[in-house]
């Protein structure tokens, strides 16, 4: 195969969505020929998408430098954007910032207005927002939208839509917040949006159903990342995510026994994914049935392993103590995790008020605690 037949593949697979094979022949025409940078652009996104995270960002630097060399500072811009992003997501704080240090002089040397500078608001709403400042966070995002409904920039308006509908939940202002979180998931469903960008959309979505405890959307749009997920079999981005929300309604469905061996699945394909915030995640959501399931010293161990990988072990830790007949623990344990949080919502998932259903709805082999319900029907 020739280095051109090999990238003509690459951008073929790559438009199909066979992620694995994208990469393969990409990387196989860049031996043979540097490529140019629309096409390390792709190669990047593949690794993303079939989890290759150190991959997918040393060629997005490549690609980058490419667009400057052949006098795009705009494309440049989207990179480092990206770059930034990414890094950010990781901890990378330092190098994060110094991408968007240098998007941000990209911009100010072009100077004329662009969609571009759009992308760039979107570092000040998550600076803000992770820093409880909800209302500078969300003028920032509603002027990124603003400038991508000038722009027509489907990503970008998306990404800013669904980040005002999450800190409008965080607020406490639901209602609101849904509203734009569905209307978000309009391009995304509709397969409007880039694949990176479809993937955080369908996740932070699902994500602010969830803390919203919106069950009926929150499946809703389970079932359609679901469908997005089984259409790219290559995927492991964003496929562990998927399967811990498919794991948090089959719990609530009472469907145990599944709920966990999805959570397993999605701490596996987290890890291969290279996120320990999923893998956290997947773990807290295995304590917690495995607690439901009066499986305790296995709960406990989830739950430590989940503290492990960064993910708060709170409610579940609290209950698992709780049915273990230590109270005076479990409040202790109470009390800390809301003494570090400030959120309502949050707050109301530490501190889950409950009633007793009907005796014909309970799980007969389930310990007392399974049986409880928050306001909401949703398990506590």
């Amino acid at each position: 195969m020739t280095a051109v037949d090999a990238l003509e593949r690459g951008r073929a697979a790559h438009a199909g969505r066979a992620w694995e094979h994208a990469r393969a022949s990409l990387v196989r025409a860049d031996s043979e020929r540097p490529l140019g940078a629309d096409d390390l652009e792709l190669l990047a996104t593949a690794g993303y998408m079939v989890g290759l995270m150190d991959d997918f960002l040393g060629v997005l630097e490549r690609a980058h430098h490419g667009h400057v060399a052949a006098g795009k500072p705009l494309r440049a811009t989207r990179c480092a954007f990206f770059l930034g992003v990414n890094l950010a997501m990781r901890g990378d704080m330092g190098h994060a910032a110094g991408w968007f240090s240098r998007a941000q002089r990209l911009v100010e040397r072009e100077g004329r207005d662009c969609v571009e500078s759009g992308y760039l608001l979107m570092p000040v709403a998550m600076r803000n927002e992770a820093a409880g400042n909800y209302e500078a966070a969300f003028a920032a995002a509603a002027a990124a939208a603003e400038v991508a409904e000038r722009f027509r920039d489907a990503d970008l308006f998306s990404l800013a839509v669904h980040t005002q509908g999450l800190i409008l939940i965080k607020q406490g202002q639901v209602a609101q917040g849904m509203a734009l979180l569905d209307e978000a998931m309009l391009a995304a469903s509709a397969g409007e949006l880039s694949p990176i960008i479809t993937g955080v959309v369908y996740c932070g979505v699902i994500a602010g159903c969830e803390e919203a405890y919106e069950v009926r959307r929150a499946r809703e749009w389970t079932d359609a990342l679901s469908r997005w997920c089984e259409e790219q079999p290559e995927m492991v981005a964003f496929s562990g995510r998927c399967r811990a929300h498919r794991s948090e309604i089959m719990q609530l469905d009472g469907a145990w026994t599944d709920a966990l061996d999805e959570a397993r699945r999605a701490r596996d394909r987290a890890e291969r994914a290279m996120s320990p915030a999923g893998a956290g995640h997947a773990l807290y959501l295995q304590g917690e049935i495995l607690r439901l399931q009066g499986d305790f010293v296995a709960a406990e161990e989830a739950f430590r392993e989940a503290n492990r990988f960064g993910r708060e072990p709170q409610p579940g830790l609290a209950l698992l103590r709780l049915a273990q007949g230590d109270a005076e623990a479990a409040a202790a344990a109470v009390r800390r995790a809301l003494g570090e949080t400030a959120e309502p919502l949050k707050r109301a998932r530490i501190l889950p008020r409950s009633w007793w259903p009907p005796e014909t709805t309970r799980r007969p082999a389930a310990p007392p605690m399974s049986s409880r319900k928050s306001p909401q029907g949703t398990a506590a």
